[in-house]
């Protein structure tokens, strides 16, 4: 696919993905000569996603911290 068809699968801009890209974060492959065109498989948003997926468990809640007043 396209960078424009990886952003709107990722629902992110086209310069996120060519972010991306640039820090090594989204396989893709260069086609044709010079700096060629960008084409990113399926399989690489699914890696992404996978890799950049978090997860919320057992994460302590924090107290606010205010300067001006103490809370016990």
């Amino acid at each position: 696919m396209t960078v424009r068809q990886a952003a709107e699968r990722l629902e992110v801009s086209a310069s996120t993905v060519y972010g991306l890209i640039a820090a090594g974060r989204l396989r893709h492959h260069r086609i044709g000569t010079g700096k060629g065109a960008i084409r990113i498989p399926d399989s690489a948003i699914e890696e992404f996603l996978k890799a950049s997926e978090v997860s919320v468990i057992n994460v302590p809640e924090k107290k606010k911290q205010f300067r001006h007043i103490n809370v016990p």
